[in-house]
């Protein structure tokens, strides 16, 4: 069962430790390759982030509002087997501290308050030759609010992804999803591009694709080699089951909405990387459904403001 408590300070507290771990591992200095090495495949390839999102207050269409607090961790690790073939383990933990006013008219209950999301992904990246490279990414993940039975907050799918390289800095690719995600089959095609425009502008995808939505799209423009601006959108859909004594007992709660943002990146060092975020959650809203996933209730929330710090470094 999920049980921890989480407050907005203890947010901002493992943010800090995180901070604190990136600077130490992502030293500038490169450590040298030990004797015995030349000629091995080049890796394990590392790297770790962590990002607070605040998500202010919006009012519902019908009475009350709420805000979210969000901490999300990744980890991944990357090993080349062969000139053609990388396998990789990826692994995210994200919770969620909902704070919903005194006057929410939700059901007849009072709503939850912390989600927790937990989810692997083992993906395969094959490059077939100079132009075309496949990849199959399975996952499991677990997402539930506190004191939701284990068992009942897990989803499972995979990505399946073909990517073209034009040139080197011009690649075009398309891929499929499919989910299962607590009472809910999901699939969605989306597309993946990292393609530079001009010298200084490309567009890619800010997000990696997952059961919480596809990758969305980002104009980045590169403002010196140490500052990045961009500003793009994702759709996200968060979909958890609910404890017994939650709203609906044991059933599925949902946020969705669609994401816009800006954003301006600083490069700390060529191994440790700062991201400030503000932005919108547009069209959002919270669906309520009970422990056999029929729809109980859908209620819309006006525009949200967002604002997110992120801290990424590669080893």
């Amino acid at each position: 069962m999920w049980s921890s408590r989480i407050t907005r300070p203890l947010v901002l507290a493992q943010l800090g430790i995180l901070l604190l771990l990136l600077v130490i591992w992502a030293s500038p200095a490169e450590a040298q390759p030990s004797p015995g090495t030349q000629g091995k495949p080049p890796g394990p390839f590392f790297s770790l982030s962590g990002t607070v999102v605040e998500q202010f207050d919006s009012d519902f269409d019908t009475q009350g509002s709420y805000s979210v607090s969000s901490l999300l961790l990744r980890a991944s690790v990357a090993q080349p087997v062969s000139r053609k073939t990388i396998l990789g383990l990826s692994l995210s933990y994200d919770i969620l501290y909902y704070d919903f006013s005194d006057d929410v008219v939700l059901e007849s209950a009072s709503p939850w308050e912390r989600v927790h999301g937990l989810n692997l992904a083992l993906p395969i990246i094959r490059r077939i030759n100079e132009k075309w490279t496949m990849v199959l990414s399975p996952s499991i993940g677990s997402y539930g609010a506190s004191g939701a039975a284990f068992s009942d907050t897990l989803t499972y799918g995979a990505i399946f992804a073909a990517t073209y390289a034009f040139k080197p800095d011009r690649k075009l690719g398309f891929g499929v999803a499919a989910f299962e995600r607590i009472g809910q089959s999901r699939g969605f095609p989306f597309v993946s591009i990292d393609w530079r425009l001009t010298e200084r502008l490309r567009l890619t995808n800010p997000l990696t694709v997952g059961p919480t939505g596809p990758a969305g799209l980002e104009l980045a423009y590169e403002i010196s080699p140490k500052w990045e601006f961009g500003a793009g959108g994702a759709y996200r859909n968060i979909r958890f089951r609910l404890d017994e004594r939650d709203l609906e007992p044991n059933g599925i709660g949902e946020q969705r909405g669609i994401v816009t943002f800006a954003r301006i990146l600083h490069a700390i060092n060529p191994k440790l990387n700062l991201v400030i975020y503000t932005g919108l959650v547009l069209d959002g809203e919270l669906r309520i459904e009970d422990e056999d996933a029929q729809r109980r209730r859908t209620v819309g929330h006006g525009t949200a403001p967002l604002l997110a710090i992120s801290l990424s470094g590669r080893f």
